[in-house]
């Protein structure tokens, strides 16, 4: 499993510089609100992804006078010792894998397989189809080696035919993006939707484990088009129309993932506490599935559950923990909030780091 062994963060948010080593599967972080562990956790996040999942600036992340972001680890994974360099300088991020450049940021993620638990992680639900897009994509990238570069293949043509729709450019330069427009949008869609029916399989009982209220919940994948009728044909035939809004109407950039209970959309139906236990069983069906596909789990990051979640649900999902085999880094304001065995604890006051003897 990918497991995290050392971490040395400079200049992230509130927190003192830190350069702490992880000894155990099951870390407790305990603080007061502030007190920066929701910080710790986004500099795992951000090390893994590039992104963090509390802003969408990343200068915002970085300690106002400090004159750069530094984050690394030493993990050890599937293929043995790894060493993850992140940094942030005036505007650039400069990335390193085992001491050499790293050319981009899914290196990175390919070595350390992150999952969140968050408030945020609601947004998968909440926040739309490209949130859903984003989160089916996080899994396809590991489920199949080749999906990314098919993804960004797809990004580029579309963004070519679009330009060329907006600048109301002859049929014949629209056209000339459509061959390889459809190539790299049928390898995403038949990765999508063979990793949509893999996680499926797993999702379902999951999300009867995490509650109840969840058992008869399933997983439709939308392509982003009606699959009855030939991709290439239906670009064709809404040319006119999509001149006239200038970008694609069709295709795997429109893809959704519908999630249904009693036959109706869950959204319509579930409470909002009931939806945090539908994403998180999303995000832990995400982890086994990629460690039975891999034979790697995911580092778990879950952000306050006793905030998010009932004592019931908090109490099933502290059972379940064990059984998928994944290091994970809890944080909570009290030690007594989480009924769990922890191996460490760390404590964190005023962004200053320390471990506290169980």
């Amino acid at each position: 499993m990918a497991r995290l062994q050392r971490l040395v963060f400079h200049g992230l948010r509130n927190l003192v510089a830190l350069d702490s080593a992880l000894t155990s599967d099951c870390l407790l972080i305990t603080g007061n609100n502030g007190s920066g562990k929701t910080a710790l956790l986004e500099g795992i996040a951000l090390l893994s992804s590039g992104r963090s999942f509390r802003e969408n600036r990343l200068q915002r992340c970085q300690q106002w006078q400090s004159p750069q972001l530094t984050l690394y680890a030493e993990i050890t994974n599937r293929l043995g010792e790894q060493r993850l360099g992140w940094q942030r300088d005036k505007q650039q991020t400069h990335l390193r894998l085992n001491g050499e450049v790293a050319a981009n940021q899914s290196l990175l993620a390919q070595q350390l397989p992150v999952q969140l638990f968050s408030p945020e992680s609601q947004d998968i639900l909440t926040q739309g189809p490209n949130e859903r897009r984003r989160f089916i994509d996080w899994g396809a990238f590991y489920h199949e080696p080749s999906f990314l570069q098919a993804w960004r293949h797809y990004q580029h043509a579309l963004k070519q035919r679009n330009h060329a729709l907006r600048q109301q450019r002859p049929d014949r330069e629209v056209l000339l993006w459509h061959a390889p427009l459809f190539e790299a949008a049928m390898q995403v869609h038949h990765t999508r939707s063979s990793y949509v029916d893999a996680l499926a399989t797993i999702a379902t009982p999951m999300m009867a484990e995490v509650s109840d209220s969840l058992m008869n919940a399933h997983l439709d994948y939308h392509a982003g088009w009606d699959t009855h009728t030939d991709l290439l044909d239906l670009w064709q035939t809404q040319l006119a129309h999509d001149r006239q809004l200038g970008y694609t109407q069709a295709g795997p950039h429109r893809a959704d993932l519908k999630l249904r209970l009693q036959e109706r959309d869950a959204l319509s139906i579930l409470s909002r506490g009931q939806q945090k236990l539908l994403a998180l069983s999303l995000l832990l069906a995400q982890s086994q599935h990629l460690a039975q596909a891999m034979d790697e789990t995911p580092v778990l990051l879950l952000d306050d559950l006793a905030a998010e979640l009932d004592i019931e649900h908090r109490t099933r999902i502290l059972h379940l923990l064990p059984s998928l085999k994944a290091q994970t880094l809890l944080t909570a304001t009290h030690t007594n909030s989480l009924p769990i065995q922890a191996d460490s604890h760390w404590q964190l006051a005023a962004g200053k780091l320390t471990q506290v003897d169980l």
